[in-house]
């Protein structure tokens, strides 16, 4: 799935699926084996990006969400990101002196890409199949678990991201992106 034009030839892409039914554990590796099994011809097309990520960590209860539009009450994303600089400043990039790799999209990278004429254009549009969750690499302070693209519902609160499960369930999983350069 397509993200974003990113300039200079690159662009961001998602797996249309999530990986599904993997524990957070072996989410580092689940990104390597599916980015080494890809055709060589799409490897040899994907960017460098950084090695290791500066996620930062921050709890639900600690963000302030805002609606989609003003008939829908449910969190969309956060507007006090900005509070929060480790995790505001995880943007995924191309980084000349990492390696070409397959990534988890961060927190910001989603708040970024969610709104009118982006990748994420509603609720629904961030899911994988099945109305499906997938796994973000921020990670919640209190209990580590990664923060998760969701629709989910708590009491009478509706989730579109949360801090999610550090085990492996069936509704959801590991989502690899990419950075292409066809011109590679």
């Amino acid at each position: 799935r397509y993200l974003e034009n990113m300039g200079s030839g690159n662009h961001m892409i998602i797996r249309n699926e999530a990986i599904r039914d993997v524990h957070w554990a072996n989410h580092d590796d689940i990104l390597n084996d599916w980015y080494s099994n890809l055709d060589t011809l799409v490897q040899d097309m994907v960017q460098p990006v950084a090695d290791s990520f500066e996620t930062g960590r921050v709890n639900h209860a600690e963000l302030t969400f805002i609606s989609l539009n003003t008939e829908d009450a449910r969190g969309w994303v956060p507007d006090n990101l900005a509070d929060f600089p480790d995790v505001a400043a995880d943007i995924t990039q191309v980084d000349p002196s990492g390696s070409p790799r397959a990534f988890s999209l961060s927190l910001a990278d989603v708040v970024r890409l969610s709104g009118s004429g982006r990748a994420f254009p509603t609720f629904n549009s961030r899911l994988v199949s099945g109305r499906g969750w997938w796994q973000l690499r921020t990670r919640g302070r209190d209990t580590g678990a990664p923060w998760v693209a969701t629709l989910s519902r708590v009491g009478d609160r509706v989730y579109g991201l949360n801090v999610g499960q550090h085990g492996p369930l069936p509704t959801g999983g590991t989502r690899p992106a990419l950075i292409i350069n066809q011109s590679n």
